[in-house]
């Protein structure tokens, strides 16, 4: 179903392919995203918005859209994150990233693309608002600790009375749209454990305190935690990813290193998980006359939508044509996001955009060498951004 919305967002396509396509050509690291930054500002500009540009001594902008006759409403803000991966393109795309070693394979580039647009149609639409749209253009998303906490601690949701964020999605097909209430993304912890025993020659393990042993009972050991230690209820996972240590077939080392991740879906299961992280490693290690040391840095927290955002988004995707069977309520995710900080500052809704179509070869996961999207959906998302500005125009709050 075609409305005036999607129709006009619809006209726009080739002008976010373009766009999408520019940005992902030239994609940036965390932290590196002067051009990329550059770029969007100009756009911006070009538009008609007048940018604030480095926001917080990072990369990140955000542009204002005041309406005509202000009704002392707050704000509704809408965001995209701007960073690529240490990825090399393996798409072989006319639009292929021109750095090597670099790549959008997340995505980023469409959301930059849907929230231009997004900012094109509200433009147009400035007298049909009665509340400002903060659009925010964020950096660092990718690597923690991430461009939003510093975004949020200079102000950027001061004013703000409800937050979206919209991702494409690559497991989903084209079209189609994905959220929850509640937790949806994982709140993510990087584990380092260092076990140090006393090594020796292979031939005489006796002589030793092997770490490698006291590694391997201990990555066994930390799964009890999910099984043992958290509630049927509840959700987390604990995965070991690297083991490092020893030098040679007839050396037991001195040393071993373990790396991992915890996800949980709330903070009170994040300190259980690594609680008994530590007591587990130290028990473990002491156990064999090894010592374990523990480091845990927390990550991005999860990602809690809010009831009534996700219900104005809802609404606004029924308002631009998206039927009920391509509305999806799914499961919370294993990824991290730091879109979280906004959550917890304001009520936030973040929403996954269908990018997937199998005849076009986008198929691939995120963070894959082949990622692409099918780019029908960049209007349905620049659609469904102005639609939910539009939207909290007419119902917005006064600023909390």
């Amino acid at each position: 179903m075609s409305t005036p919305i999607r129709a006009a967002a619809q006209a726009l396509a080739d002008t976010l392919s373009a766009w999408r396509r520019h940005l992902h050509a030239h994609p940036e690291l965390s932290g590196q995203e002067a051009e990329t930054a550059r770029y969007v500002a100009a756009e911006l500009r070009r538009l008609g918005y007048q940018p604030r540009e480095q926001i917080a001594d990072t990369h990140g902008l955000i542009a204002d859209l005041l309406p005509d006759s202000p009704s002392g409403a707050a704000a509704v803000a809408l965001r995209a994150d701007m960073d690529a991966l240490p990825i090399t393109e393996e798409t072989g795309a006319t639009y292929a990233s021109r750095r090597p070693g670099v790549m959008h394979a997340c995505g980023h580039d469409a959301h930059m693309a849907m929230l231009l647009g997004a900012a094109a149609l509200l433009a147009e639409r400035r007298a049909e608002l009665r509340a400002p749209v903060r659009l925010i253009f964020q950096p660092s998303e990718e690597k923690s600790p991430g461009g939003a906490a510093p975004l949020v601690a200079a102000g950027v949701l001061n004013g703000v009375g409800e937050v979206y964020g919209l991702h494409i999605w690559s497991e989903m097909p084209v079209g189609t749209l994905g959220t929850r209430v509640g937790p949806f993304m994982s709140a993510t912890s990087e584990l380092r454990i260092t076990i140090t025993g006393r090594g020796g020659h292979a031939a005489m393990p006796q002589q030793c305190v092997d770490p490698i042993v006291v590694a391997a009972e201990l990555v066994l050991a930390l799964q009890t935690i999910v099984s043992r230690s958290i509630a049927m209820t509840d959700s987390a996972v604990v995965s070991i990813t690297q083991v490092q240590g020893g030098s040679a077939s007839n050396i037991i080392p001195e040393m071993v290193e373990l790396r991992g991740t915890v996800r949980t879906l709330s903070e009170p299961v994040r300190a259980i998980v690594c609680a008994r992280v530590h007591e587990l490693a130290t028990g473990v290690a002491r156990n064999h006359g090894a010592a374990a040391e523990v480091a845990i840095r927390e990550g991005y927290p999860a990602v809690v939508n809010d009831a009534n955002a996700v219900s104005r988004a809802l609404a606004a995707a029924r308002a631009i044509g998206i039927g009920e069977t391509d509305i999806v309520t799914m499961s919370p995710q294993g990824g991290g996001e730091d879109f979280a900080y906004y959550a917890q500052k304001v009520p936030a809704a973040f929403l996954f955009l269908g990018g997937r179509n199998e005849t076009k070869g986008c198929c691939h996961p995120h963070h894959h060498p082949r990622f692409d999207i099918d780019e029908a959906a960049l209007p349905i998302g620049a659609a469904l951004l102005t639609q939910v500005a539009l939207d909290w125009s007419v119902t917005g709050k006064t600023p909390r």
